[in-house]
């Protein structure tokens, strides 16, 4: 296993979520919100939910293939599976605190809510499979397990 690739996954990953973050209230914005101005003047602002759906899906997918296809296709399986429980690790505990303390700090949750945006469109996609809230939230924290399959083969 070589020590410069064991950052790889968790800086690729991290950096995703922030982009992903910004293109989802910037661009995103004028995808999937609606706004409809009223007879009164007012505007009314909603968020079309199968735009939304459409949009997180699109990123989700254009960050693993990216990471996939790209950033990781020079790893082996075993490394990449190694670097991405330098990511996983952390961020469940994280994830656990946040859903099972009740005294979990707000600001610490809005802080990392940058660094969640990738494995949180797939957590929102889960939701919207009927998983419960804690079990999608888990279930998404290994995404980065994801990227796996794209490795090289150990020879």
């Amino acid at each position: 296993m070589r020590v410069r690739t064991l950052w790889r996954v968790p800086v690729f990953c991290l950096l995703a979520s922030a982009v992903s973050y910004w293109l989802t209230i910037f661009p995103g914005y004028l995808f999937y919100v609606n706004r409809v101005a009223n007879a009164d003047g007012s505007i009314e602002v909603s968020v079309d939910p199968p735009r939304g759906t459409l949009f997180k899906i699109a990123l989700f997918l254009l960050v693993l293939l990216l990471g996939g296809l790209w950033a990781f296709r020079s790893m082996s399986r075993r490394e990449i599976a190694c670097s991405a429980a330098l990511l996983i690790l952390p961020m469940l505990a994280i994830v656990l605190a946040q859903l099972f303390l009740p005294g979990f700090p707000l600001k610490v949750s809005v802080f990392l809510s940058p660094f969640y945006n990738w494995s949180g469109s797939l957590s929102s996609l889960l939701m919207r499979c009927s998983l419960p809230l804690p079990v999608a939230t888990i279930i998404a924290q290994f995404a980065p397990l994801l990227f796996v399959p794209f490795g090289r083969r150990q020879v």
